[in-house]
């Protein structure tokens, strides 16, 4: 894998390393180009890298021991990130994530860390910057950056992320500063007081250094000497907290540079350019008057910014601020936006990763996290690094599509109402309303009987891409009339739908008539309309322990689960995962000229798990 090159930055020189003890090691006549937050200086969010415009699926996950907010750094085939754990972990990003080193800093990590030079370099939350060798983790030295000023917390869930430019590190910190710092020794080069807690990761250029306040202003500093140049107040300078019981004065998100034009938002509910040489302001926007712009990054002209409780990805022009498109999230983005090539990723707090066409601002893919991310998502040569607060770094193998965008994925979870009591009941102790829950969380929509026939004739008469997870473990019994290829069902599949089972195969059950009540489990079903040939019962009944595959970690599973309900692996198209006896438990079966797929997974009956590795599946390559 190639490491990340930022746009717009490349440093000469490469100087002598400060190791631990003062030994020095030995120079590099040409250094490499710096990882760290946004992929440069100027924080543009822009990466050198091909379009992840299609989602292969999961090349490897890594657990941490905590939420991992921290934007990950990729060089030379090492990842780094840090993690709530208070560790910075470096991990192998081209051998299925192995972990080569963790270094415990003794603080949450939220910052994300720069690397250079053979050095790592990233904040704690406990106000210090540490040094550490990137082969190995070993000290070189750290800088107490000073306590935290006052005691407002109000959603602060950052700290600023060291930038380096040249030969030194430039990072704000919550005693009110931001530091030029040597990078080699530590030493502190200047330090300006602005007077309130910067959270803000500082935006260098070639002469000036900007960053945001939580006293609502905007500063930039002459990058050499560390003096003020100007200072801008936002509307939210002249608030307090009492306003709206809210704080709208902030400023929290980091800045971004492009064509001599700051473009920042403010937790007062506007985004701004400013020009960089004067402090003026050009232009000044709102998604709402009252939602937290947060995030910000800019390509070619083009201003890309993610709002708080607006729940959008809006797209702007640089030079004016004027609305191009807006791309409406499930919940509030924090994270910033990232660019690779034709594509923009971000994420939300309903822990979904998405991949959105810049020019247009329609969706490409998306991706469940598992939890609320904070964390700015990354792209290294064909694959996506992207974590949450579930505490998961996940590894997305993805491709730079040609042809025109796919049609929009419609998403749908079938459930039938609370079915404790019924005879047929599968889920037990409400597990059917906990999955619809969760799918109906991340924007499937809920459908009954007769909305699933119509959802399905829609895929069959008019194509396009539809799949339907069944939460109720039960399949209407309309759909499976006739009991041959020509029912629904069937027809559905051909027609290139995708279908989710998450307990034993329904269709291979028997009801009785009248009252549909589960009475046995018969086979013929299954084998007339889905072509599936199960063994006879007393060859494999149970919930026999099961492991997941090559094939099926790289579709999303994880670890081990009970499976029932095996079949046959050759009568599977891909299996997913095998139980104690070599009989696939999880598996796909194709169906069709049009991608049409049946997936069977196992979700527990009796109890809650994690949900995200089965959303994960279910949409793979899709």
């Amino acid at each position: 894998m190639n490491p990340i090159r930022p746009l717009g930055l490349r440093l000469a020189l490469c100087s002598l390393l400060a190791a631990a003890g003062g030994s020095v090691v030995a120079p590099q006549t040409l250094a490499a180009a710096p990882a760290m937050f946004k992929g440069n200086a100027q924080l543009t969010g822009v990466y050198d890298a091909p379009s992840p415009r299609r989602l292969n699926g999961v090349r490897f996950t890594f657990s941490a021991g905590g939420p991992i907010r921290s934007t990950p750094a990729v060089v030379d085939g090492t990842l780094h990130v840090g993690s709530a754990d208070g560790s910075l972990y470096a991990l192998d990003a081209e051998s299925g994530g192995r972990e080569r080193w963790h270094a415990a800093l003794g603080s949450g990590i939220s910052a994300s860390p720069c690397v250079v030079d053979g050095t790592v370099f990233v904040t704690s939350r406990d106000g210090k910057l540490h040094a550490l060798a990137a082969a190995d983790g070993a000290r070189r030295w750290s800088v107490d950056l000073g306590r935290d000023l006052g005691d407002k917390n109000y959603w602060d869930f950052y700290s600023s992320s060291p930038v380096v430019f040249g030969a030194e590190l430039y990072v704000g910190s919550g005693d009110g500063h931001v530091r030029a710092i040597d990078r080699q020794s530590g030493r502190v080069v200047w330090s300006f007081d602005a007077g309130s807690r910067v959270r803000s990761t500082p935006v260098v250029s070639d002469d000036a250094v900007v960053f945001g306040t939580m006293s609502g202003h905007v500063v930039a500093l002459d990058r050499k000497s560390g003096k003020q140049r100007w200072k801008f107040a936002t509307e939210g300078a002249s608030r307090t907290f009492a306003d709206k019981e809210n704080d709208t004065t902030s400023v929290f998100g980091s800045a971004s540079i492009e064509a001599g034009v700051v473009a920042i938002g403010g937790r007062d509910g506007y985004a701004y350019g400013i020009d960089l040489a004067t402090g003026a302001q050009k232009w000044k926007t709102t998604h709402n008057g009252a939602s937290w712009i947060l995030s910000t990054a800019i390509d070619k002209g083009t201003l890309y910014i993610g709002s708080g409780s607006a729940a959008i990805i809006q797209a702007a022009d640089l030079q004016t601020g004027a609305e191009r498109w807006r791309y409406a999230t499930s919940s509030a983005v924090f994270s910033s936006p990232t660019i690779a090539g034709s594509v923009l990723l971000a994420s939300d707090f309903s822990g979904t990763l998405y991949a959105i066409d810049k020019a247009a601002g329609t969706e490409l893919w998306r991706f469940p996290l598992g939890d609320r991310s904070f964390a700015t998502p990354v792209v290294a040569g064909h694959v996506v690094y992207a974590s949450s607060d579930e505490g998961t770094l996940y590894a997305l193998d993805v491709a730079d599509a040609a042809g025109p965008t796919p049609a929009p994925l419609q998403r749908f979870v079938y459930w039938e109402g609370a079915q404790s009591g019924d005879a047929f009941n599968w889920f037990r102790n409400d597990i059917d309303a906990a999955i619809r829950g969760s799918f109906e969380g991340t924007g499937y929509k809920r459908v009954d009987g007769p909305k699933l026939v119509e959802a399905m004739m829609a895929q069959v008469s008019g194509g396009g891409r539809s799949i339907v997870v069944f939460a109720a473990n039960r399949v209407p019994l309309g759909l499976m009339e006739p009991a041959d290829t020509t029912s629904l069902l069937r027809r559905y599949l051909e027609a290139g739908g995708r279908i989710v089972f998450l307990g034993s195969n329904p269709v291979a059950f028997k009801y009785e008539a009248g009252t549909g009540a589960l009475v046995d489990f018969d086979v013929d079903n299954a084998e007339k309309i889905l072509g599936l040939h199960y063994p006879p019962l007393e060859n494999e009944r149970g919930f026999h322990v099961s492991t997941a595959t090559v094939e099926g970690r790289a579709w999303g599973l994880r670890g081990q689960q009970a499976g029932n309900g095996a079949i046959a692996p050759a009568e599977a198209t891909t299996v997913l995962a095998v139980n104690e006896f070599g009989l696939a438990t999880s598996w796909v079966k194709r169906y069709g000229q049009r991608g049409g797929a049946l997936l069977q997974l196992a979700v527990p009956t009796y109890f809650v798990v994690s949900m995200t590795p089965f959303h994960i599946v279910a949409e793979h390559g899709f």
